[in-house]
């Protein structure tokens, strides 16, 4: 759990570090631009420290110590974590790129799948309206057919005359 919410406070304070790094450097770069204006001003400002910045306008003192004056094993501990955040950023982002492709993946299936329905779909519409027309083909010989019939069963020998094919040789 400490090693979470150590975790968790670090990277909360390299977040806030590189937002106070750009602020620091478009200061700079603005304090440079003025003291370029004036004759004999020096053009390099003292690197400043951000975490410190940070912590001064939180009301509070920082000052840090350099390296060589700080605790070697806290150095590696640090370190340590470093990479340990350094390896899970990396880790995300791979899986983040993974997920991506996949869903890019399932995504030109989908499109795939959608064509193909639609493809399905017109060739069952086209399929259906000519059955329908079969159907309606079908339907008025029956009912020719049926006319011709009643007509030679009434003695209507030119109506059934006029029903009968020819045959038709083979």
């Amino acid at each position: 759990m400490t090693h979470r919410l150590l975790r968790t406070a670090f990277m909360a304070l390299t977040a806030a570090l590189a937002a106070q790094t750009a602020l620091a450097a478009q200061t700079a770069l603005a304090q440079t631009g003025d003291k370029a204006a004036k004759p004999g001003a020096s053009a390099q400002i003292a690197p400043s420290d951000p975490v410190a910045d940070l912590l001064r306008r939180q009301g509070e003192r920082y000052h840090r110590a350099p390296d060589s004056a700080q605790d070697p094993d806290e150095l590696r501990q640090t370190q340590a974590m470093n990479d340990e955040i350094v390896a899970q950023n990396d880790l995300a982002e791979s899986e983040d790129r993974a997920n991506a492709a996949a869903y890019a993946r399932g995504q030109a299936r989908y499109q795939a799948e959608l064509e193909a329905a639609e493809a399905e779909r017109l060739r069952y519409e086209s399929d259906l309206s000519t059955a329908a027309r079969a159907q309606d083909d079908y339907e008025r010989q029956m009912a020719d057919w049926r006319a011709t019939v009643a007509a030679c069963e009434r003695g209507d020998r030119r109506r059934c005359n006029a029903g009968r094919q020819a045959a038709t040789p083979h």
